[in-house]
């Protein structure tokens, strides 16, 4: 029992260990080897981590600036003269009906 929980342990460190890794210096390989290959994927695959991130938070704080933005041009369209006009106008079947009430 005691060398499953052990071999349970140490799986889950060897795995955290790619996820709490920064970025690795590439140069120290060969850049046609297999390692310089490996080494530059991970990297990658932090920076595109990195940047999901950022895209996500971005999109968010653009959605809810856009919707308050939304929500004031709506109060003001209510509270200018624009909207009674506008409201006349659609409920007026002519344009001399519009023009004379």
């Amino acid at each position: 029992m005691k060398k499953i929980i052990f071999i349970i342990i140490i799986t889950l460190i060897s795995n955290s260990k790619n996820s709490i890794a920064d970025t690795i210096d590439c140069t120290q390989f060969e850049k046609l080897s297999a390692k310089y290959l490996e080494c530059a994927t991970v990297n990658l695959k932090e920076k595109t981590k990195d940047i999901k991130l950022k895209a996500t938070i971005g999109a968010k704080e653009l959605k809810d600036k856009a919707a308050e933005n939304a929500k004031d041009s709506k109060e003001k369209f209510n509270k200018s003269t624009f909207k009674e006009k506008l409201v006349k106008f659609k409920n007026s079947k002519t344009l001399t009906e519009f023009m004379g009430k």
